[in-house]
């Protein structure tokens, strides 16, 4: 058998990788048939003008994928691979993977572009990599650094009406994976959680894959029904009080008491999503509903995507103290999914004072885009769209009148790259929540417009 690769000798690949290459290429697509066997390590030397080393390296990697086997004294042999199909359809490949990535280009997600003090970040940054004593070259604590656990417990305990020390917070890359860490502490004394419906779906997933039962409490135009909470079986919920996820309403303070109350007497757990509570238009952001809890029974969930970057992924958990001990006992099991560098960047961030600013201004910013959003529906829509909530966060609740199946809107939305958060369906009108913060100012009445095209064309 004669192998004729084609080397580029001026290629940053190494020529045993572009062997090794040529030769699966040839074993994949069927024109090295099974049991074939290859050149000697002498004999493709030879002929390639290549070193021995270069050929025997190729030979074993190729060995050790399972294309070769390597039988002694009588050479190299291409493996029987013909049950597998390895038939690729390269243009599926790229309709997958254009596909893949316009489902992340939505034009409203994410933040706006002129929010975030990139220059400030970048300085903290730098002085972060730059001093010895923060120890870069060691991998980071698994709870999380302390530093920047000491300013997430001041952040909670000033800026949300909290009660929490630095010993209670927990950091991770995202709210589901620190939800599963929860888990792993409350299933053996839980495992049936109650969630809000409509609410939100991706923690719900988790209890899902940790085989809770799943109690969905219906939330109502007037909040949270208590009363169905009592009547469940469920000793746990996940609850957003502060700013419903998608309704955005705000459970009063007499119904917070009810369900801290209801913890209480039933030896439960709250789990307090507190998402998108920092940005209200209207008044002072309510007070976290862990501030007001006297009998440790509520967890704490934040998170710094929306407030800051979707991409720096850092969130972090607030757990009661009397789940401490069984936290310290499993945290072994995990790993920190959060970067150092960036948790330490954080804290110092936090701790020389540009958080406050930063919320300052992203408060401006969405102020005056949710103002110029809904005005820009009432002039464009009229009567057709009616906007039902929108005084805090970074997304709004309408009720619009469309002939549309719920299919064709959301098809329609994808391809126009808008998310849109369908809630409810009664005949003609549909009830949606719709993220604004990552829409350009000078292009609110553009989205408008396309918005228009999805909710209400053919």
């Amino acid at each position: 058998m004669i192998i004729s690769p084609v080397f580029d000798k001026e290629s940053s690949k190494a020529l045993y990788m572009q062997l090794y290459e040529y030769i699966k290429e040839e074993i994949t697509s069927g024109l090295l048939k099974p049991d074939s066997k290859l050149p000697s390590i002498r004999e493709a030397s030879s002929s390639l003008n290549l070193s021995k080393t270069t050929i025997e390296n190729a030979y074993n990697q190729l060995v050790a994928e399972g294309y070769l086997e390597n039988s002694p004294k009588r050479g190299y042999f291409v493996c029987d691979l013909s049950e597998y199909n390895f038939e690729i359809n390269s243009s599926d490949i790229q309709k997958n993977i254009i596909s893949t990535f316009d489902e992340t280009l939505y034009i409203n997600d994410g933040v706006d572009k002129d929010s975030f003090d990139i220059s400030t970040w970048k300085r903290l940054y730098n002085k972060v990599i730059s001093d010895l004593s923060t120890n870069i070259y060691s991998s980071g604590s698994i709870q999380g650094e302390k530093i920047l656990r000491h300013e997430i417990a001041n952040f909670v305990n000033t800026m949300r009406g909290g009660h929490t020390s630095y010993e209670q917070v927990i950091v991770g890359a995202g709210v589901q994976y620190l939800l599963g860490i929860l888990v792993g502490i409350i299933r053996d004394n839980y495992n049936t959680v109650a969630v809000e419906m409509p609410g939100f779906n991706k923690a719900e997933y988790i209890f899902e894959d940790y085989l809770f039962n799943i109690r969905h409490i219906e939330v109502k135009d007037n909040g949270f029904p208590i009363s169905a909470l009592i009547k469940s079986d469920a000793r746990l919920i996940y609850i957003s009080p502060s700013h419903q996820y998608p309704l955005g309403t705000i459970m009063p303070v007499n119904k917070r008491m009810e369900l801290l109350d209801w913890a209480y007497k039933n030896n439960g757990l709250i789990i307090e999503d507190d998402y998108d509570a920092m940005i209200r238009y209207g008044g002072m952001p309510i007070p976290s509903l862990q501030g007001l809890d006297k009998n440790d029974c509520v967890i704490y969930l934040g998170s710094f995507s929306k407030m800051l970057l979707p991409s720096l992924r850092i969130s972090f958990m607030v757990i009661p103290k009397r789940l401490l001990s069984k936290y310290n006992f499993i945290k072994i099991r995990h790993t920190q999914s959060t970067s150092k560098i960036d948790q330490l960047v954080l804290a110092s961030f936090m701790k020389e004072g540009y958080m406050l600013k930063h919320l300052r201004k992203i408060k401006r910013i969405y102020k005056k885009k949710n103002l110029l959003l809904s005005a820009s529906f009432k002039n464009t829509f009229k009567d057709k769209l009616e906007i039902i909530n929108s005084d805090s966060g970074l997304h709004i609740v309408c009720e619009a009148d469309t002939f549309k199946d719920e299919k064709k809107l959301r098809e329609d939305a994808k391809n126009s790259r808008i998310l849109l958060n369908i809630i409810s369906r009664n005949e003609n009108k549909i009830v949606f929540s719709l993220n604004y913060s990552g829409i350009s100012m000078n292009r609110i009445q553009n989205f408008t417009d396309l918005l228009g095209k999805v909710l209400f064309e053919h």
